[in-house]
């Protein structure tokens, strides 16, 4: 699961055919998903791997949107 979606949101940051706002909301999407799939039966394991996924998605907004990434980034190290 990992790595298909870290792969899509890889193929998100790079695809220029959309623009920076669309490819930001994309991944944020992606991101929230994530969490929406977590519940109170999800694992210790579940929720670092998500955790670890959302710190991939957000390196990728940084990419895109440098100021709203080191925000995100920052937010989910504290």
């Amino acid at each position: 699961m990992k790595d298909k979606l870290k792969e899509k949101a890889e193929e998100i940051a790079i695809d220029f055919a959309k623009s920076i706002k669309e490819r930001t909301d994309l991944l944020l999407k992606l991101d929230c998903d994530l969490y929406t799939n977590l519940g109170i039966d999800s694992s210790k394991e579940e929720k670092e791997e998500v955790r670890e996924i959302s710190k991939f998605i957000y390196s990728r907004v940084a990419l895109i949107d440098e100021t709203s990434g080191k925000i995100l980034l920052k937010a989910i190290d504290t």
